[in-house]
């Protein structure tokens, strides 16, 4: 698969160039694969409201539009797996192959592979890729959400969801084992470098939310309640929220995410916040957030006794690709 991947990504022009159109015959291919039944259970419209209903519960908790995994030939998998493998950074490819695995060891320890169903993993299709200027397409299960809209020169990437469920493996040949290694150990890093007076600033609640605040809305405006700026962090703690900010992008290809980089490019940095609620040491409950003007990163790890991750990237005005939906009907009409 990976030499499938390569073979379609080489081949010269510009990031957004490859961006906007390399991927595009791995679309199409998927989708020429498919029978006529699936086709219709895989194609929407570009509007439809199943593009923004979305959850992070297993497949048995909420019910998803789309192709399950589950029945697809291998072949289409397989296909499904490169077309993912196109758009995701080799680390966020990785993070997703294992997050999905994690099903495995839930069936496992919970004796109910009906529920914990690696195949339960989804795959929609908004608008026609070899036919339509502006489309869209989504991957979504358990503690996955990823959501890509394609324009002429420009991909949105919003909401994208990631969980984990031990958030640190606690038994078993993979003991130890932390998926979201970046998320989980810079947010702490963060917190235990901020002096006395930071850390009161950024403090906004002793218990956490249980969950992130966000959840699975189609749409999220601004926190007002929000810690402490960028601009209150001595060099070093700015280096590190922007490593975490920038991390989210880092699991993207450069090409997918070169339209969110633009727009972190133009923002206000100092007004950028970083907010921490519950306790402050690994395998304790606690939530964090950084928001910015266009953006918003939720982490939380209260639930399974603090051991159940959950982290999304948000955009206030780009989520499911609204900003690109809306300059394409104000340049053409339609």
């Amino acid at each position: 698969m990976k030499k499938l991947l390569w073979l379609c990504i080489l081949g010269g022009g510009s990031v957004m160039a490859q961006n906007a159109f390399e991927p595009l015959p791995l679309a199409t291919e998927l989708l020429n694969s498919l029978t006529a039944s699936q086709k219709e259970i895989v194609s929407f419209d570009l509007e439809d409201p199943a593009k923004s209903r979305w959850h992070y519960l297993p497949h048995s908790s909420f019910l998803r539009e789309g192709l399950p995994l589950s029945d697809m030939t291998a072949d289409q998998v397989e296909k499904t797996y490169a077309l993912l493998e196109a758009y995701l950074s080799e680390s966020g490819y990785d993070q997703m192959q294992q997050i999905i695995a994690l099903e495995n060891y839930l069936a496992e320890v919970e004796n109910n592979p009906i529920k914990r169903d690696p195949t339960k993993y989804y795959l929609a299709f908004y608008g026609t890729p070899h036919q339509d200027s502006l489309w869209a397409w989504s991957f979504e299960g358990h503690h996955i959400s990823l959501n890509f809209t394609i324009g002429k020169n420009e991909i949105a990437f919003a909401p994208a969801f990631w969980g984990s469920n031990p958030g640190i493996v606690p038994d078993g040949a993979e003991k130890g084992k932390l998926i979201l290694k970046s998320d989980h150990n810079l947010g702490l890093e963060l917190i235990h470098s901020l002096t006395p007076q930071q850390l009161s600033t950024t403090l906004i609640s002793s218990k956490t939310y249980g969950d992130i605040l966000s959840l699975n809305k189609a749409e999220v405006r601004p926190f007002v309640n929000n810690g402490i700026s960028f601009s209150q962090l001595n060099p070093s703690q700015k280096e590190l929220l922007k490593t975490i900010v920038y991390h989210h992008l880092d699991r993207m290809k450069k090409g997918v995410a070169q339209k969110a980089i633009e727009r972190l490019e133009k923002e206000d940095w100092d007004r950028i916040t970083f907010s921490w609620a519950g306790e402050m040491e690994k395998l304790t409950p606690y939530y964090y957030r950084i928001q910015g003007q266009s953006f918003l990163i939720e982490y939380d790890n209260s639930q399974n006794n603090a051991n159940h991750i959950h982290v999304v990237w948000r955009e206030f005005e780009g989520d499911f690709g609204k900003d690109l939906i809306r300059e394409h009907y104000l340049h053409t009409g339609h």
